[in-house]
């Protein structure tokens, strides 16, 4: 295995745990607006919120796919 291997392995965990951390935020969000909302308060501020967790999150899985492209290409370069 390359050190470069190895360096991306790193980094596709790391942005893993990133993700999952995502997700839970945009899951308690979510959670937040649907309670205000049935306590018949303003969500704009928590929606707002939410689409900039979401926003987040899609540029962290972006950025996974990037990673696990370039593993990809350096597994072809070894073979």
């Amino acid at each position: 295995m390359s050190a470069d291997r190895d360096a991306e392995l790193k980094r596709l965990a790391e942005a893993d745990v990133h993700i999952a951390t995502a997700e839970r935020t945009v899951a308690e969000q979510m959670a937040q607006v649907a309670a205000l909302r049935a306590a018949g308060h303003d969500t704009a501020m928590a929606e707002r919120e939410l689409t900039a967790f979401q926003e987040t999150l899609a540029v962290l899985q972006d950025h996974r796919a990037s990673i696990i492209k370039t593993i990809e290409q350096i597994d072809a370069d070894l073979a």
